[in-house]
């Protein structure tokens, strides 16, 4: 690394020289420092040149040579108290790096602990990698700060402007997230309370290297600045010297610089996420989105599941084809069982078929091909009143994250969007018959078309243990079901759990990607391609475009792993008897590597209507159009003529 220079401009000469002409020292004290006149003069030799220079031009060579005298009267420089600005600043620091330290330690965390999502953070709906974000820059900047006072003469020109750089930059970004209201729901108060500290710890740092560069010459080694100080001479001490400047520079001032440009670029990619977002929050939705309540499952010995409640969050519900009617109003009160029930009547048979999305797949793209049956009458049947449901898992497309992913709280966040939005009514049977047991109500004569209603379930892959999970709990709202390539709930409700161990390497390969995609480069992407908006809204997992669905993904594998100590391993033990005996048909094959014979002989039974193993929709499912859609069509068709 060069020296510093040791020319001045000739004004600020002249203005020292005033100074000095000014001060009351003698003759005498200018002969009486031979040794610190020395020193003032090559203190230069061992100093490293800051990267872009200092934010005031200033030659620190040059002021320490002339203010040798103080030095010299002073002693020492150790000796000497630091201004009160330097020390208020160091603790202001500390202070910020703890703060920014426990939103991203927590933050972190909160990933697959719903308990502390719930407790330690406040609410908040979005993928978490605003806020983590946020508090890492907070304590990169604030990590920069601290180092501003070990090493005063390094860019302080670069670390000035690129911190208040991105304080600007950080603002846009706050207001953003509370103007728009897409974005100001789902980011909540946490988002708000990161990006905040962000913006003060990065004025801060700009203070920092105002205040390290005016102070620099008293925060200097002191074995530079001791008049007593000597210098070793001759060739192999200039090649230390030199070596040490060498490895200051690749060590210390190219790596701050990087730091300082880096903490800048991140906050322009953040920008630019939420500036895109902004847009995308345009997108015209089908259907509503529900409020709804999180709930926490706490095993506890021998008593089963205990549920709390947790925090609220949004659900996205679309429902087409007949609209909704009031509840049935009763001519009379219930008759009891085996006695009457044309009391209880209605004019017509209703049923719903419900779509459930793949894993990482929005159920959007997955009720496509249902929806164009619908569009084209083919659902028509005498007097069914069909309708077609499709809802968003939370994180995915419209809905937003929730704490947790297990399978017994997306199940309550299905039935609690069809309680409000008044699909699960519809499908209500008769009181009457709500008081028979399985059995028996199977064995009855539907009383009224009614009692013929309900849902046809659709879900494909993963999926399908959802489905059966809300199956086992409303066993009489269930009609009939397709399943689409099959996996048991036994190949990891009922599996080992894996190795705590695994945590570290899946932080890498899960955590950090799904981190990494808020920085918005998948999205931005995506945008200077001409993707639709729509399409940036329901994309899917592992595009490292949506950060929602990115955690919702690492969530639901962090659930596979826990095997039998799941919560869905616990509610489809608890459930799995209650499991509705309805007519069945399954496409495709399982995950399992047997044909989906598991699936079948664990889940289906004798309700099994029809099994296709050779159906080749795979990935894709039924959209994918030929022969894979047309045997899709079939089979929906087939079970709606059913009773």
């Amino acid at each position: 690394m060069s020296q510093r220079t040791a020319a001045q401009r000739p004004s600020d000469s002249t203005a020292y020289d005033e100074i000095e002409r000014s001060r009351p020292h003698s003759a005498a004290a200018d002969d009486a420092n031979p040794r610190a006149d020395r020193l003032a003069d090559a203190r230069g030799t061992n100093e490293r040149t800051a990267l872009l220079g200092s934010s005031t031009s200033r030659d620190y060579r040059t002021e320490a040579a002339r203010d040798r005298r103080a030095l010299a009267e002073a002693g020492h420089p150790e000796n000497r108290k630091r201004p009160w600005s330097l020390r208020f600043d160091l603790a202001v620091a500390f202070i910020l790096l703890l703060a920014n330290g426990y939103f991203l330690v927590t933050s972190l965390i909160s990933f697959n602990t719903p308990f502390v999502a719930n407790t330690g953070l406040p609410p908040h709906r979005g993928s978490l990698g605003l806020p983590v974000w946020s508090s890492f820059l907070g304590c990169a900047l604030n990590t920069a700060a601290l180092f501003s006072f070990v090493f005063p003469h390094e860019s302080p020109l670069l670390a000035f402007y690129t911190a208040v750089a991105t304080a600007i930059f950080a603002i846009v970004t706050l207001v953003l997230s509370v103007a728009v209201t897409q974005l100001r729901v789902v980011e909540g108060p946490l988002t708000f309370v990161t990006v905040s500290l962000l913006i003060v710890s990065a004025l801060h740092a700009a203070l920092s290297a105002a205040l390290t560069d005016r102070y620099a010459p008293i925060l200097d080694p002191p074995a530079e600045l001791d008049p007593d100080y000597e210098p070793d001479r001759g060739c192999w001490a200039s090649c230390r010297r030199g070596m040490r400047a060498l490895l200051g520079f690749l060590g210390i001032s190219l790596p701050l610089a990087a730091a300082h440009v880096g903490v800048m670029a991140a906050a322009v990619l953040l920008m630019i996420n939420v500036i895109i977002r902004s847009v995308d929050a345009s997108v015209e939705q089908p259907g509503q989105r529900w409020k709804l309540w999180s709930r926490q499952f706490f095993p506890e010995l021998n008593r089963g599941l205990l549920q709390s409640k947790g925090r609220e969050y949004r659900v996205h519900l679309a429902c087409r084809g007949v609209g909704l009617e009031d509840p049935p109003s009763f001519r009379a009160t219930a008759q009891p069982v085996n006695t009457t029930f044309s009391a209880l009547e209605r004019g017509s048979v209703r049923r719903t078929i419900l779509v459930e999305g793949e894993r990482g797949v929005p159920a959007a793209n997955d009720a496509e091909w249902v929806l164009r049956m619908l569009k084209d009458g083919d659902l028509n049947s005498g007097d069914v009143e069909i309708r077609v449901c499709f809802w968003d898992r939370p994180g995915y497309g419209f809905s937003d994250a929730s704490s947790t992913s297990a399978g017994p709280h997306v199940v309550s966040a299905l039935t609690q969007a069809l309680t409000v939005s008044g699909e699960m009514a519809r499908l209500q049977p008769p009181p009457g018959l709500e008081t028979l047991d399985d059995e028996t109500a199977d064995s009855v004569r539907p009383p009224s078309p009614l009692a013929r209603s309900g849902f046809i379930l659709i879900s494909r892959g993963h999926a399908t243990g959802i489905t059966s999970l809300f199956a086992a709990i409303h066993p009489r709202l269930v009609h009939s079901f397709l399943y689409l390539s099959p996996v048991s709930p036994a190949t990891h409700d009922l599996s080992p759990p894996r190795s705590r161990f695994l945590a570290v390497p899946h932080f890498f390969t899960r955590k950090l990607p799904a981190i990494y995609t808020e920085l918005g480069i998948g999205r931005l992407w995506y945008a200077l391609k001409g993707v639709p908006r729509r399409r940036r809204v329901f994309a899917y997992e592992g595009e490292r475009v949506s950060g929602l669905i990115e955690r919702a993904a690492v969530q639901e594998r962090h659930e596979d792993e826990r095997g039998r100590e799941s919560d869905a391993a616990r509610a489809w033990e608890r459930r799995r008897g209650r499991y509705p005996t309805r007519p069945t048909v399954v496409l495709g094959k399982g995950a399992e590597g047997d044909g989906g014979k598991k699936f079948v002989d664990d889940v289906v039974g004798d309700g099994l209507q029809e099994w296709d193993a050779k159906w080749n929709g795979g990935k894709v499912g039924c959209g994918k159009g030929g022969d894979a859609e047309r045997k899709c069509r079939e089979a929906i068709k087939s079970l709606l003529h059913l009773d």
